[in-house]
Order: structure tokens, then sequence, then C-alpha cells
């Protein structure tokens, strides 16, 4: 009766931890509204599309990333968009442990490139 009692202490006491240890990481990306996510986060590009600027942005709504895509050579920068972003907004989820999505939009289109801005963006609040 001893062992068994020991038994599932020991199991309870796993169980805790292990749920501290998969909740820590959640909260902190709750948290944490200065996050960006990361310029691989950007959808597929076309070959020969290229980032050849990045710059990051801050207001009430948290931060983004804000990457300047040129389109490959025979490519107007309105088909990289439509090509890039079809659907004009796009949001996607990173991961299993990553509660947040990377949601992606254009914001200006230039001859031959196209801004894109990249933000988390939390399901759970």
């Amino acid at each position: 009766m001893l062992r068994t009692r020991s038994i599932v202490r020991g199991v309870l006491a796993l169980a805790a931890i292990a749920a501290v240890a998969l909740a820590l990481p959640l909260l902190s990306l709750a948290l944490d509204e200065g996050a960006i996510p990361p310029a691989s986060a950007l959808p597929a590009l076309p070959e020969g599309a290229r980032v050849t600027g990045e710059d990051m942005g801050c207001g009430s709504g948290g931060c983004w990333l804000e990457l300047t895509v040129d389109a490959p050579q025979g490519m107007t920068d309105k088909e990289l968009k439509a090509e890039v972003l079809p659907d004009g907004y796009e949001c996607a989820f990173q991961g299993v442990f990553d509660l947040r999505r990377v949601c992606s939009w254009p914001m200006d289109t230039e001859a031959g490139s196209v801004q894109v801005s990249l933000q988390y963006e939390r399901w759970v609040h």
C-alpha cells in the first residue's frame, strides 16, 4: 500500500512538472507583444524572387516585420503580389506548441517589388 502511494505521488509530481514545462513557453508567447516572426515565415517565393530589405515596425497591436521582395526578371510587382499572397492576407500556424499564427499581407508595391508585412497573431488571448 505504501509503495502504491509512492508511485502515485511520483506520477502526479511528474505530471505537474510536465504541465508546467508545457505551460511556460505558451505563457511567455502570450505575454511577448514585441515578438516578430522571422523572415523565414514569409510564404514561398517564386523562383528568382528575393528579399532585399528588412525593417521592423511597432504600434498598439504589437510589432511586425516588413520585408521588401524583388520580383524575378520578367515578373511585375502585381504578378509577384498575386503569386506570393493570392488572397491578399494569409495566416498560418508555425507549430504545435506555438499558439500564434504568422499573418502576412502586402503593404505596398513599387516597380518590380512588393513590401510584405509579417506579424504574430495569437488565437489565445
